[in-house]
């Protein structure tokens, strides 16, 4: 029987059936662990993965995993500074798009003033 990551990391000699974490953090992927175990203790791990149905286990594990490197990364601003900066990326994008659109509008009808220009002088002659 395979272990998880945190048997392995523990020195336990196997996972139990009722190992809460083997199907999550398998041992061939450590540094979720090591995320983890950085900003959670493992009581509180196992409380967390216990509370939530077995369905949506996978999807808490991940944002458990997202939320540590993220403060690990930020300590005081983790998955908010994440958010923000993305908020004001977008914001800059948006911004951009709109620019490029009224440009983009300027060359078109300038296009269409000068093939006016050029249909009229064309009538005259």
């Amino acid at each position: 029987m395979e272990l998880c990551t945190v048997c392995k990391l523990e020195m336990r000699k196997k996972c139990t059936q009722k190992c809460v974490f083997k199907p999550y953090l398998p041992a061939d992927k450590p540094e979720k662990y090591s995320y983890l175990v950085k900003v959670f203790s493992i009581k509180k791990l196992v409380r967390y993965l216990n509370e939530v149905d077995p369905s949506n286990r996978q999807a808490c594990v991940d944002s458990l995993c997202f939320e540590a490197e993220a403060r690990l990364r930020d300590p005081v601003y983790g998955t908010v500074g994440i958010i923000y900066r993305l908020q004001r990326l977008l914001q800059h994008l948006q911004l951009s798009l709109k620019i490029a659109k009224m440009e983009l509008a300027k060359i078109e009808h300038g296009q269409k003033s000068q093939n006016h220009q050029h249909l009229v002088m064309r009538s005259r002659l």
